[in-house]
């Protein structure tokens, strides 16, 4: 790796540029200015985040900022021209085109026919059944979460489980396990608006104190807030139909207002300690208080 940059420094200093877009992802992400923070050339840093990636950043920008916008034409009443605004497209014009060019029907189509299938519907559900499946929330207030983490990309079944490997890795050999280690995932993508090789996920391991980021693996607090929590038991694939409900009847049925930020699912167990059908997930929706 030029100038002397270990792998561990090169993972530090993506993981960097990558948080940064996710949270930023309304504002103008100028390419030489994420360059600079990743510590690369803007030429070095142009072919480091493809390679990483598999795509340009600017592709990856893009489908980031549709995926947030189908988010919020699907889930909120925000009017199309402010969405534009909220996922970075400086006006609506530019943000129809763009939106139009990938999924091949307007931003207010969308709006208006919130069941239609997405292109990228290549999640089938095998799931119709609504066993196990808590269909009446909790309601919890988190604080902060001081976590370590490890980024994948690809499909959920797959990149979920190389990321947890990695981490708990990690932890094992820093001493980082404890009585009150919880385990959360955030999947930033919805498998039926996203590929599901550019899929993106983080598994995080709660710590009681700031870790330094150590290649792969990186350290941050996860916004706390207030929260519905279902419950899940079963097989993950379970997930998906849960899922379903959440965003396709209970959000809308109950007129929800959620918060700008990313779901969670907190395991309470492992599929190396119990049989698939005993599994047991809770997915954390951030809603408004």
């Amino acid at each position: 790796m030029g100038n002397g940059v270990t792998i561990k420094e090169h993972h530090e200093r993506v993981n960097r540029v990558l948080q940064f877009i996710q949270n930023h992802l309304d504002e103008n992400l100028d390419l030489v200015s994420l360059s600079e923070m990743s510590c690369y050339s803007p030429f070095h840093f142009h072919r480091i985040m493809r390679a990483y990636l598999g795509e340009s950043l600017g592709v990856y920008i893009q489908r980031a900022r549709l995926g947030a916008a189908v988010h919020l034409l699907k889930l909120s009443n925000v009017p199309v021209s402010e969405v534009a605004l909220k996922v970075g497209y400086d006006t609506p014009s530019s943000f129809n085109k763009a939106f139009r060019k990938r999924f091949g029907f307007s931003p207010t189509y969308l709006r208006e026919n919130h069941n239609i299938e997405l292109p990228f519907d290549h999640v089938k559900l095998k799931e119709t059944t609504m066993e196990g499946i808590s269909t009446k929330p909790t309601f919890v207030s988190l604080p902060d979460q001081k976590v370590i983490y490890v980024s994948a990309m690809g499909p959920y079944n797959k990149s979920a489980k190389e990321a947890w490997d990695a981490v708990c890795a990690f932890a094992g050999r820093n001493h980082l396990f404890g009585a009150h280690s919880q385990f959360y995932g955030l999947s930033y993508d919805d498998p039926t608006v996203t590929e599901p090789d550019k899929c993106r996920y983080e598994a995080c391991l709660t710590v009681p104190t700031e870790v330094k980021p150590n290649g792969k693996v990186g350290y941050k607090e996860i916004a706390g807030g207030k929260f519905a929590v279902f419950l899940v038991k079963g097989p993950h694939t379970k997930l998906i139909s849960a899922y379903n409900y959440i965003y396709g009847t209970w959000v809308v049925e109950n007129k929800v207002e959620l918060r700008d930020s990313v779901c969670m699912e907190k395991y309470l167990n492992s599929p190396s300690e119990v049989k698939p059908n005993d599994l047991l997930t809770e997915i954390y929706v951030p809603i408004a208080k």
